[in-house]
């Protein structure tokens, strides 16, 4: 992996998962779906643009190796690029979280406190616990909508 990054600007709860799970700076594995979107839409810096540097609220994440695209000449990523770099961190975030808090739901310990202990096991602050809990009641509404039920049928009354 090179030590030429890019910085992409995430919700604070997403770039700490991020970074607890990857580093600081974040490394994909090599073969990931991250690298593939990154490598596909790397180009040469234009002239007239400067190199990024750090800042507060920005998330460093590490430009993969490439014969085809090396990064000392290869490490730009547009707007559109960068959002779809990001498009890509969040579908893993959501896979993440529905893979591992589904199949607890279906235990006897209420959502808030699963929610809350995924996100400490994960290294997200408790300020954010509530903006993952919404965003889990979000993805398993959209299918409620279209008529498949995944939510719990037993409701814990006990939960705080």
């Amino acid at each position: 992996m090179s030590n030429i990054v890019f910085y992409l600007r995430l919700e604070p709860y997403l770039r700490q998962w991020l970074v607890h799970s990857l580093g600081d700076p974040v490394v994909f594995p090599a073969q990931s779906n991250e690298n593939a979107v990154i490598r596909r839409f790397l180009r040469k810096r234009p002239e007239d643009i400067r190199p990024e540097l750090a800042a507060d609220g920005l998330t460093a994440i590490c430009i993969p190796d490439s014969k085809a695209k090396p990064p000392q000449y290869y490490n730009y990523l547009g707007k559109k690029a960068k959002a779809a770099v990001k498009e890509t961190i969040e579908d893993l975030f959501r896979a993440n979280l529905w893979n591992e808090i589904s199949d607890l739901t279906r235990r006897n310990c209420g959502l808030n406190k699963t929610i809350a202990a995924w996100c400490e096991m994960h290294g997200i602050d408790d300020d954010y616990s509530e903006t993952v809990r919404q965003k889990y009641y979000r993805m398993r509404d959209s299918y409620n909508k279209k008529g498949i039920f995944l939510g719990s049928l037993t409701r814990n009354r006990t939960d705080e």
